[in-house]
């Protein structure tokens, strides 16, 4: 089950266009222990949808980073604890395991890898991977990944659910996370409060 951090960065995410793989299995040799990454995503070019699926819908954060129509990956960890270890996060290993799950041809893995020490972005022939940390403390982008705070995070879904507010309450039991059903619900509390208080 995902935590209250990690169910946050999978909407996050999800409201950005990706297809969103939660609590991703590393499965490793005989002589090391399996693992797993909070969150595994990918995003295809040209994405769309009615709601909340336009140009001016995506985070601007986060695509300053990616080209919106460039193949994107995104192997994502969430730290919700004061003093997170992200040491051996996005290993070599780790890193070839996920591109490889999204589907990258071996050329291309080969040739990102090439580039894995020292950059948080991945890059190769119209294809992305970006090394994200979603941290609920403060923790800085390095030249090996990319951190957006937990408070980033929400903010995006709550302006999301701001910009389509009728539509969202209304689809909210659609949704199968009790946790946004929660957010879309509290959205339109503080809406009632606002036209209560000024009528």
């Amino acid at each position: 089950m995902k935590n209250y951090g990690e169910e946050l960065a999978y909407w996050y995410l999800r409201l950005n266009g990706f297809f969103v793989l939660d609590n991703f299995v590393y499965h490793q040799t005989q002589h090391n222990r399996n693992g797993d990454a909070d969150l595994l995503a990918v995003r295809l070019p040209y994405v769309k949808e009615k709601i909340g699926g336009s140009i001016d819908d995506w985070d601007e954060e986060l695509f300053s980073c990616l080209k919106e129509y460039d193949i994107a990956g995104v192997l994502c960890e969430v730290k919700t604890g004061p003093r997170p270890n992200l040491t051996k996060t996005f290993n070599n290993h780790k890193v070839k395991y996920a591109l490889n799950r999204i589907g990258f041809a071996e050329l291309e893995v080969k040739e990102m890898l090439t580039q894995n020490e020292s950059n948080f972005m991945l890059q190769y022939d119209g294809k992305q991977f970006l090394k994200l940390v979603v941290s609920e403390y403060e923790v800085q982008s390095t030249e090996t990944f990319l951190t957006f705070s937990l408070e980033h995070i929400e903010d995006f879904i709550f302006s999301r659910i701001h910009t389509y507010e009728r539509q969202k309450y209304t689809a909210r039991h659609f949704f199968p996370s009790s946790l946004m059903q929660y957010m879309m619900y509290r959205k339109d509390k503080e809406k009632s409060y606002r036209r209560d208080s000024h009528e």
